[in-house]
């Protein structure tokens, strides 16, 4: 399975300055055209793909093929939360002791939260199937089956309770 974001989408979301240093073994910046086919950022990326998955088939709400055909801002929202779980995968892979955050730590708890309305179903994406089954089914008992049941009350008609009456439908 591919991953939700390129590494071109997350070069837009993150500078890529700092994703340079944060891939690099050897401590060489990498420069912004090696980042396009890094096996390090390609491996976070199926990383964080993996997580989005595990949190959203979670009860069968959604299916890799619903995430794969997601277009327009549901793409971008699921592009973005990929990007923001793989960039703090980075960081957790390089960690810097005397890191100023700089809103980091709150990003990546921001993707968490997103991840966990997604698989609750507080938020959802684009999906039709999704969006109808939280639509409540209502369905009317018909006198056929109001007829075909054979409660006790109805075997004992006649002889203890008055005959049941009908609605007219």
């Amino acid at each position: 399975m591919a991953a939700y974001a390129t590494p071109a989408d997350l070069l837009k979301r993150f500078d890529a300055r700092v994703i340079g240093d944060l891939v690099s073994d050897n401590g060489l910046k990498v420069d912004r055209q090696s980042l396009q086919d890094h096996p390090v950022l390609l491996a976070v990326l199926l990383d964080a793909s993996g997580e989005i998955d595990a949190s959203v088939l979670q009860a069968n709400r959604y299916t890799t093929a619903n995430l794969a055909a997601l277009t327009g801002n549901s793409l971008s929202h699921l592009i973005r939360i990929t990007c923001t779980i793989a960039f703090g995968l980075l960081w957790e892979r390089r960690p810097w002791s005397d890191d100023d955050d700089s809103g980091r730590d709150e990003a990546q708890k921001r993707a968490r939260q997103q991840l966990d309305m997604l698989r609750k179903g507080q938020t959802i994406f684009d999906v039709d199937e999704v969006q109808d089954a939280g639509l409540p089914a209502v369905e009317a008992t018909t006198i056929q089956r109001i007829q075909s049941n054979a409660f006790p009350v109805d075997q004992a008609r006649g002889h203890f309770y008055p005959h049941r009456r009908l609605p007219n439908y």
